[in-house]
């Protein structure tokens, strides 16, 4: 039986190690958290999963919470102005593509129970360099998804794919409850349940999703993307997730006021529902080389770390994971040596990963005319808006048009000339 391991345990490392495991491999997961220690800790993050994503969990049969997560339906976004007025708003459907977003502590916590329960070994310690070593000699392949550990460094950033050389935004968010925003409808000019984005020119980006806690059960996340040293880049200094909420209210107050009084009555779940910081996105080369000579390879945000403002971080993790498990099998009891993993990894940045990044960084930019041709068309016909949506559940779906504008005329007449028949 071949042995693998894995560094990390977080939606990467996680969902890859189950997955192997029902392929019947021997399968050592490495992290430095408990599981009583995950589900104690601050927020890492507020993740929504689409559906693609959600139907890999589905499948390993780790969906444990699928029926008290309230599903996103649909996306409602406003365009709006430094002066909080709206020029344009655009809202679709998922459809059958509708998501999820479950706190990672509630999630990572019974995944680790989970996981030596399936015949997985776990085991928890920070890892070394001098541990790295030890485990590459001692497994057929190590794969490193250490999110933004310093264990990172054995991977060079690959500048030709990386844009960013510092944060393109600073980060703040919330997990909040109160009486103004949960249940089905809670905005009222939106149909249904949504995940609400305001974008705000020369400002930043802010967001609500439906979300769902084990400290309260279901609540709102809301995220601030705030251009530094910009007008809304004021949540760096708060001590605590009270004070983030106080800003929180200032903001939307300012640049949504429409949207404020969802805000009546809302307090935090629990006391660490709030996080704060930044970092930059960055693409590293697959393979990482040892003192030793020894080879790991890269997963997860360690391979292709990307801006939270199009939520593609996990969803992006549930792809890469199918995709290896496919090469992983395919390669039988051939060495999973620098060459494999190096193509292994340019297979899905052709097939993937580079439309996610490419879309992320796109959302960080002022849209170029294609994308403004397909908005505009989208605020006035629901069936390119809904196509425009469903887009977020496989970023390459946005190509050829989001780049040409002659493709996105022709994405938004097949969308519409129906309806006008």
């Amino acid at each position: 039986m071949r042995k693998i391991s894995l560094i990390g345990g977080g939606q990467a490392g996680l969902l890859l190690g189950f997955a192997l495991l029902d392929k019947g491999y021997a399968v050592t997961v490495y992290t430095d958290r408990t599981a009583e220690q995950a589900l104690n800790s601050r927020i890492p993050s507020t993740a929504f999963l689409f559906d693609s994503a959600l139907a890999t969990e589905r499948a390993l049969g780790l969906n444990f919470w699928e029926d008290v997560v309230p599903f996103g339906e649909g996306m409602h976004v406003d365009f709006r102005g430094p002066d909080g007025r709206i020029g344009l708003t655009v809202q679709g459907r998922l459809g059958d593509l509708q998501g999820q977003a479950l706190d990672q502590r509630t999630k990572f916590s019974r995944w680790l129970q989970e996981f030596p329960r399936r015949g997985g070994k776990l085991v928890i310690q920070a890892v070394s360099v001098a541990d790295l070593e030890k485990i590459a000699a001692e497994s057929d392949l190590t794969m490193v998804a250490a999110g933004k550990g310093q264990i990172n460094a054995f991977f060079a950033r690959d500048d030709e794919r990386s844009e960013h050389l510092s944060p393109p935004r600073n980060l703040a968010a919330l997990l909040l409850t109160g009486p103004k925003m949960l249940g089905d409808r809670p905005w009222k000019r939106v149909p249904f349940r949504p995940l609400r984005f305001n974008f705000v020119a020369g400002v930043g980006e802010f967001f609500s999703l439906p979300f769902y806690t084990h400290t309260k059960g279901e609540c709102r996340s809301f995220l601030f993307e705030a251009i530094p040293g910009g007008p809304m880049d004021r949540f760096q200094d708060a001590k605590d997730g009270k004070e983030l909420l106080e800003i929180a209210r200032q903001v939307i107050a300012e640049f949504a006021p429409d949207d404020l009084h969802h805000l009546d009555g809302a307090e935090l779940t629990d006391d660490d529902a709030w996080l704060k910081g930044a970092f930059t996105p960055t693409v590293r080369k697959p393979v990482g080389r040892l003192p030793s000579g020894g080879l790991v390879m890269a997963i997860g945000d360690t391979a292709v770390l990307n801006d939270p403002i199009a939520g593609q971080g996990s969803n992006n993790a549930a792809r890469m994971v199918r995709h290896l498990v496919s090469r992983i099998q395919a390669r039988g009891n051939g060495a999973f040596d620098a060459a494999w993993m190096e193509d292994s990894f340019e297979t899905f940045w052709a097939e993937s990963a580079m439309y996610t990044t490419a879309f992320t960084n796109a959302l960080l930019k002022p849209p170029g005319a294609p994308v403004m041709e397909v908005l505009g068309a989208a605020s006035q016909h629901p069936p390119v808006g809904d196509a425009f949506m469903r887009c977020f559940d496989d970023p390459r779906n946005y190509w050829p048009w989001i780049a040409d504008l002659d493709e996105a005329r022709r994405f938004v007449a097949e969308r519409t000339v129906p309806c006008a028949a």
